[in-house]
């Protein structure tokens, strides 16, 4: 078994001994299985900074009690419910969006944090592209999805969802504009013109 010494920053080598100890292994030990579970990550053509990501994605999701399937099922569904009851079906998604919106303000507490943990699920999510942008001073956003459904009903679906979480934040939609998977919302922080 080869040894080297590696050289860490001092509050990197204090968290990661602590976290050694927290779980009853030898620094040796937890340090082997870390340094092991990076290499095959990257080894896999992974970016290691994705596995802090991907946990508190994993983590986050656990805590929604969420169970993934296929994106087309999901646009199926949607898409017959949609066209039994439209408008229970957007209700139901903009309930969900305040029902969602506490447990994500616990990990983002405001829109740029949310900004952040929508890339960081970049890869649990279909959506494809999530931008942000503000104006002044943070009383006005603009919001770019691509990739939020694949049929109208399931983007029309994206946008209850959106609009709830947005209102959440504090922030009411003036404009919107959608299309096959594309949303584009202007809201305004609630209490201004």
């Amino acid at each position: 078994m080869a040894r080297t010494n590696i050289a860490v920053d001092q509050v990197v080598f204090n968290e990661f001994s602590s976290q050694a100890l927290r779980q009853n292994k030898t620094l040796f030990a937890f340090a082997n299985e870390s340094l092991g579970t990076v290499a095959k990550v990257a080894a896999e053509g992974g970016d290691p900074l994705d596995l802090y990501k991907m946990w508190r994605a994993v983590n986050l999701l656990k805590q929604m009690d969420v169970i993934t399937l296929p994106s087309d099922f999901i646009d199926e569904l949607i898409a017959k419910d949609y066209a039994r009851d439209k408008a229970g079906t957007l209700k139901m998604f903009s309930d969900l969006g305040s029902q969602v919106v506490g447990v994500l303000k616990i990990a983002a507490e405001d829109l740029d944090e949310l900004s952040a943990l929508v890339r960081n699920f970049a890869g649990l999510l279909p959506i494809k592209q999530f931008t942000l942008g503000y104006e002044e001073d943070k009383n006005k956003v603009k919001i770019d999805i691509v990739g939020a459904g694949r049929k109208i009903e399931s983007t029309e679906c994206a946008l209850e969802f959106l609009a709830s979480v947005l209102n959440g934040y504090g922030y009411s939609v003036a404009k919107r504009e959608i299309n096959i998977g594309t949303i584009r919302v202007w809201a305004t922080r609630r209490g201004l013109a």
